[in-house]
């Protein structure tokens, strides 16, 4: 559908952007975090999480969000007011870490208020998790009195699968040497927020996308789980998206002055690549 759009409800990593920390420090070294406190900030970021909106066959609007990490209820207030996003149709997971199931929980707001209950489509390792850290919301007679989140349970795997219309395609990634993720994609759109490493029959599926997402931590330093600035941009190299955006980002990331470097890569190598930002809507062909 022509009207479709994802919108970046966070593009920070599980600690977000400002750190408590550096706002906290004397004297203030750190030029990023006290930017992020100020309004309209592109430094502000929340954890990673991303929400499609499309229509579904018969017409239906259609919500349907990447990743609750613990953030993910701020985001909501902030933007689902704005954004006009009444319910919330679905939940994709990524990977079981906090940053991508910590607002499980919180998803009682929804079916406690507005509908009966959210789908949410997670692997079988992650079911595994969910039921132990979050017991109550896989058997909810084992939930203190109030109310839980009602969860629909869909166990996917690397096979393609049906929301409400939109054929999802997992993208299996490394996510550190003892772990993997799954990055998604729907359409043309490429989504891969949580990345150590690509491996060559993800990386077939991925081609000849129109607007790609990458996980990029932070410059120069490696890191053992996530690609790095450096790293992220050689995977854009190699996969060739028509444009591309970042996310999974730390404080070490000043979103104006990096974009501006960025922009010179179109230029020099036909690089179509910037920061993303909380809140940041791009319209998308589903």
């Amino acid at each position: 559908m022509s009207d479709s759009e994802i919108v970046f409800l966070g593009t920070g990593t599980s600690e977000g952007v400002p750190r408590v920390s550096c706002l906290t420090r004397q004297p203030q070294t750190c030029k990023v975090c006290p930017d992020a406190v100020l309004p309209g900030s592109h430094n502000r970021r929340r954890n990673t999480s991303l929400l499609i909106r499309y229509r579904s066959p018969d017409g239906t609007a259609k919500n349907v969000a990447i990743d609750v990490g613990k953030f993910f209820y701020h985001s909501a207030i902030d933007l689902f007011p704005k954004l006009g996003v009444p319910s919330l149709d679905g939940v994709i997971l990524t990977h079981q870490h906090a940053d991508a199931v910590g607002g499980l929980d919180d998803l009682r707001d929804w079916t406690n208020n507005v509908q009966a209950a959210i789908p949410l489509y997670l692997r079988q390792s992650e079911m595994d998790h969910v039921a132990k850290a979050f017991y109550w919301l896989v058997d909810t007679s084992l939930a203190s009195p109030g109310g839980v989140s009602q969860l629909d349970f869909q166990i996917i795997d690397e096979r393609p699968f049906d929301v409400f219309g939109l054929t999802i395609t997992p993208l299996p990634v490394d996510h550190g040497p003892r772990a993997n993720a799954f990055g998604y994609r729907f359409g043309d759109v490429v989504y891969v927020s949580d990345a150590s490493g690509i491996p060559d029959a993800t990386a077939r599926l991925m081609l000849d996308a129109d607007v790609m997402v990458m996980d990029a931590l932070r410059p120069g330093r490696s890191h053992g789980s996530h690609f790095v600035l450096e790293e992220a941009l050689d995977q854009l190299r190699r996969l060739r998206p028509k444009r591309a955006l970042l996310t999974d980002m730390t404080h070490d990331f000043d979103h104006e002055s990096t974009n501006a470097e960025l922009a010179k890569l179109k230029e020099s190598e036909g690089l179509d690549v910037q920061l993303a930002y909380d809140g940041q809507r791009i319209a998308v062909d589903l």
